[in-house]
């Protein structure tokens, strides 16, 4: 009965063995035997050679389907690992062109075996522009506030000024300037030179150089000074000025900004401008208090009058016989 027990054990034993190789034998054939694939919305790109001419938007249609064949495990990979359809032009002949699309333009990564079958659909319509070339000025964008002891000395100024862009005529000339991302004084302690970055967004099919500029951002301390004997005024378009009496008729105010600016400041320059309107001036032997504005304060220095509201009397003028 031993005996019999270990024949029969070592049968299954080989039994399952064969069974397994035959398995792998099986997957292997499998994997290896030729099949077909069919990948859908494959990207087309256009590659121009001539740099006189500029692609002006997609293809059309800018996706086609892709019929590959080969060894089942190499398509397998391909749903992932997906190829894209290359076109080069290295000669343009017109501005609206319909190409014939080759199978060889077909980029797959390292598949051996794996040949195109079929493109569909066969041709695609290509646009191009004359290339324009052209320097433009750069906007700078300034977000954010400098920390709280330091203030600008001068506005920032980009270096270079501007920067060269090529594509295709028509979309050269709808820009007439190059957006840069914005600096954010708040991350600026100190004077000097900040690169930073051209903003892309919407110059697809362009080429900008450089892709970022040097911005010189000048910074001093920050003081303030309280000025006195500032005039206070009625606008220039207020009717019957001369009916109206002003109390205070000076005022003092505080300015802020870097040294070198407030040193330089010219106080003759200030006055403070009553914020009233015709229709709000009290009726003859009435007062009422109005807000006054700060104006003539040089670029890049900030203030505020002490006195933010004055009293506004509207005198009883006699009568004449």
């Amino acid at each position: 009965m031993g005996s019999l027990s270990g024949r029969l054990s070592r049968n299954w034993t080989l039994k399952l063995s064969a069974f397994g190789v035959a398995l792998l034998l099986w997957v292997a054939v499998r994997a290896e035997a030729p099949s077909r694939q069919e990948l859908r919305e494959i990207p087309v790109r256009v590659d121009v050679g001539d740099p006189e001419w500029a692609v002006v938007g997609e293809p059309i249609p800018s996706t086609v389907t892709v019929r590959l064949g080969g060894p089942s495990r190499e398509l397998m990979g391909m749903a992932l690992d997906r190829p894209m359809v290359v076109v080069p032009m290295d000669a343009v002949t017109s501005a609206d062109t319909a190409v014939s699309l080759n199978p060889s333009w077909v980029r797959i990564q390292d598949r051996p075996g794996v040949v195109v079958e079929a493109i569909q659909p066969s041709a695609v319509r290509v646009s191009l522009e004359p290339v324009e070339r052209a320097t433009l000025p750069v906007a700078m964008r300034i977000n954010g506030q400098l920390p709280s002891d330091f203030a600008l000395a001068a506005p920032p100024v980009t270096f270079p000024g501007g920067v060269r862009v090529s594509g295709p005529r028509s979309r050269v000339s709808e820009i007439d300037s190059i957006v840069l991302v914005p600096l954010d004084l708040s991350t600026v302690s100190r004077s000097g030179r900040i690169s930073v970055a051209v903003d892309t967004t919407g110059l697809a099919g362009l080429m900008v150089q450089p892709l970022a500029v040097e911005v010189d951002v000048p910074l001093e301390d920050q003081i303030e000074r309280v000025m006195s004997g500032i005039p206070i005024v009625f606008p220039p378009d207020l009717s019957a000025p001369e009916a109206l009496e002003l109390r205070p008729s000076t005022a003092s105010v505080i300015v802020r900004g870097a040294r070198s600016l407030v040193d330089r400041a010219d106080p003759t320059l200030f006055e403070l401008v009553v914020r009233i309107e015709s229709d709000d001036v009290p009726p003859p032997g009435a007062e009422a208090e109005f807000p006054v504005a700060l104006q003539g304060l040089p670029p890049l220095v900030g203030g505020e009058p002490q006195q933010s509201v004055v009293m506004v009397r509207h005198l009883r003028l006699e009568s004449t016989q």
